[in-house]
C-alpha cells in the first residue's frame, strides 16, 4: 500500500510540474505575438475612478492592458477604438502613479468610456497605431 501511495504522489507532482511548464510556455508564446514591447500605462473606467497601473500591448489588431497580478482590461479592437483629445495629467495624479509628465487621453470603445495615462512617446505610438486602421476596414460604408 505505501508503494501505491508513493506512486500516486509522484504522478500528481509530475502532472503539476508539466502543467506549470505548459503555462509558462503559453504565456511566453503570447508575449512574442505582440507587435511592440509592452508600454507602461495607467487605466481607469471613468474620470472619478482610481488609476490602475499596467502595461499596454498591441497584439495584431487589438489593444490589451495587463494589470498587476495578471488582471486585464480590453482587449479593444483597433477599428472600434476612438481616442479623444489628449491633455497633460495633473501633477498630483501623476505623482500618485509615481511618474511625471504623463499624457491623459479619454477613449471610447462602443458604449464604454475609459481613460489612459501614458508617457508622451507611448501616446504617440498608440495614436499612430489607432489611426492606421487597415485598408478596407470600412469599405462597405455608403
Amino acid at each position: 500500500m505505501p508503494e501505491a501511495l508513493l506512486l500516486v504522489l509522484m504522478a500528481v507532482l509530475g502532472a503539476a510540474v508539466i502543467l506549470v511548464l505548459g503555462l509558462v510556455a503559453f504565456r511566453a508564446a503570447g508575449d512574442r505575438s505582440a507587435l511592440a514591447p509592452p508600454m507602461p500605462a495607467a487605466y481607469r473606467d471613468d474620470a472619478t475612478g482610481a488609476w490602475r497601473r499596467g502595461t499596454l500591448r498591441f497584439v495584431d489588431d487589438r489593444l490589451a492592458l495587463k494589470g498587476s497580478g495578471g488582471l486585464a482590461a480590453g482587449p479593444w479592437m483597433r477599428g472600434n477604438l476612438d481616442l479623444g483629445i489628449a491633455r497633460p495629467l495633473a501633477a498630483a495624479e501623476a505623482a500618485t502613479l509615481g511618474r511625471s509628465n504623463l499624457i491623459q487621453v479619454p477613449a471610447t470603445y462602443g458604449t464604454s468610456t475609459f481613460e489612459l495615462a501614458l508617457d508622451e512617446q507611448h501616446y504617440t505610438a498608440l495614436r499612430a497605431w489607432v489611426e492606421a486602421v487597415p485598408p478596407g476596414w470600412n469599405s462597405q460604408v455608403a
